[in-house]
């Protein structure tokens, strides 16, 4: 009996001290993480966006993520700023050209902080079979959120060697 009261008495001792004994979250820890999670989601969403509207070739769509102080790295070093400069080049150019290509991509990493900004690592490969072309990139995709749309601000495409 007296061993059975001194280890309900330690079990106390711990508990009230707080060791190994895990707090239940707060609402608003609950509420924290739960905004945390939905806007990840709707980041992951965005870059999934881009991604999908420059694949498809839809117009409109890729204009309306694209952030108007867009700038873009390209994989020989090039610089576009502004979102003309990123823009048109896409839809006169790339949407219209006359052979199927592709560019599937896998995200790699994400990183967002206070659902204001983020950035995604994507291993991609811009792909046109008929030109037996298949150029493996890096693509580092940075967002920003503003007035609760995420837009693409910054994209450097990097070539990933053999």
């Amino acid at each position: 009996m007296r061993k059975r009261y001194y280890a309900v008495l330690a079990g106390l001792v711990v508990a009230a001290a707080g060791i190994g004994v895990p707090a239940a979250a707060t609402a608003g820890e609950q509420q924290a993480e739960s905004e945390r999670q939905s806007c990840q989601r709707a980041f992951d969403r965005a870059v999934w966006e881009d991604m999908d509207s420059y694949n498809k070739r839809d117009e409109a769509r890729y204009r309306a993520i694209i952030h108007k102080n867009m700038v873009t790295v390209g994989r020989k070093g090039n610089l576009y700023i502004g979102y003309d400069a990123n823009v048109e080049p896409v839809v006169k150019e790339q949407f219209t050209l006359p052979y199927e290509w592709s560019m599937p991509w896998t995200v790699t990493h994400t990183v967002v902080e206070n659902c204001a900004m983020g950035f995604a690592i994507l291993d991609a490969y811009y792909k046109v079979p008929s030109q037996n072309i298949n150029r493996h990139y890096t693509i580092s995709l940075t967002l920003v959120r503003e007035h609760g749309k995420w837009q693409v601000i910054k994209d450097t495409v990097t070539d990933v060697l053999p």
